[in-house]
């Protein structure tokens, strides 16, 4: 196991780490935000520190950060599960090392993704849930529609036959896109979820 000789270290080690998964799954994080992950009211931090935890007060949301940096850093927990061993010891390793003292980017690592805001909806989330359920089935009544009037008793003849090999292959289908487009729609599931 890699053990960090100082608090320091091994807080530039967690801070990049989190940095490098944000960039990886497109999370922006700004320069406060970056700045905040050395935050310490007792131990090493950077020479600014006073004046950027006062920008952050003013001018972020500490929720939605909290919830950002405990995600990256379950998703970069998640990729160590199947990763680099060696890795995962420094990872475990320097979080042991900040657990000497008191420092913000272990409250950031042990928050909950989801405990920041609670269980609560944000505004408008179940009609935009009802809207876009809505604009699914319309869109396939029109589809249906729509083959009807263009191609008339033929259009439900072939739908019959496919209709007995969709559940197969759709279901395929539908996980071979999934699987595709996974960090596009985790990214956009965490833009949602951040209120972005």
């Amino acid at each position: 196991m890699t053990d960090f000789l100082s608090v320091r270290k091994a807080k530039e080690f967690l801070a990049s780490r989190i940095v490098t998964e944000a960039k990886l799954q497109n999370v922006p994080l700004s320069e406060i935000e970056r700045k905040m992950l050395y935050f310490s009211e007792t131990e090493w931090a950077t020479l600014d520190m006073l004046e950027v935890n006062a920008e952050f007060e003013r001018d972020c949301d500490e929720d939605k950060y909290k919830r950002k940096i405990a995600w990256l850093a379950r998703s970069i927990e998640t990729h160590l599960k199947d990763g680099d061993e060696e890795e995962s010891d420094k990872w475990y390793a320097a979080i042991e090392k900040l657990s000497e003292g008191d420092h913000y980017l272990l409250v950031l690592l042990n928050a909950s993704p989801s405990s920041a805001i609670g269980s609560a909806r944000p505004p408008g989330d179940l009609l935009k849930l009802w809207l876009t359920a809505f604009g699914i089935a319309l869109g396939g009544l029109t589809l249906l529609a729509l083959g009807n009037w263009l191609f008339g008793a033929r259009f439900w003849v072939v739908m019959d036959r496919l209709s007995d090999r969709i559940p197969f292959y759709g279901v395929i289908l539908l996980g071979i896109l999934i699987w595709a487009l996974r960090s596009k729609i985790r990214a956009a599931i965490l833009a949602l979820w951040l209120g972005k």
